[in-house]
């Protein structure tokens, strides 16, 4: 019988590269730092110090991570100029509220869940 995986956890170094990381894949569909802010709920200058560098607090880097995960799946589906619509647009699968919101509120599997509906062509 094998050994469980031990648990560690991330190094604040580790962290600080992966909401850098995050930051450049949201970058390829949303195109402005004042609109990625929008998007999160922070301020533009929160964005511009974690692009240099500040680690984000542990809920910012799980929203980072969520809208990441979101433009990665919609870079597959959508043309680049309509990712940043998508996000801030009211959703009917989403009741009428924004992807962003959700985003905002940790909701990321509602989010996921907008962007499978969208893939599989169900209207809501």
């Amino acid at each position: 019988m094998s050994q469980p995986a031990a648990i560690t956890i991330q190094t604040p170094e580790r962290r600080t590269a992966r909401a850098q990381s995050h930051l450049r894949t949201i970058r390829a569909g949303v195109r402005s730092d004042r609109s990625i802010a929008a998007v999160l709920g922070v301020s533009h200058s929160q964005v511009s110090r974690w692009k240099r560098g500040q680690r984000p607090d542990r809920e910012n880097a799980d929203r980072l991570a969520a809208l990441a995960l979101v433009v990665e799946m919609l870079l597959r589906w959508l043309d680049v100029d309509i990712i940043e619509e998508w996000l801030t647009g009211a959703n009917a699968h989403l009741d009428g509220a924004t992807p962003s919101y959700f985003i905002q509120q940790s909701r990321l599997a509602e989010v996921v869940g907008a962007v499978e509906a969208m893939k599989t062509g169900v209207f809501a």
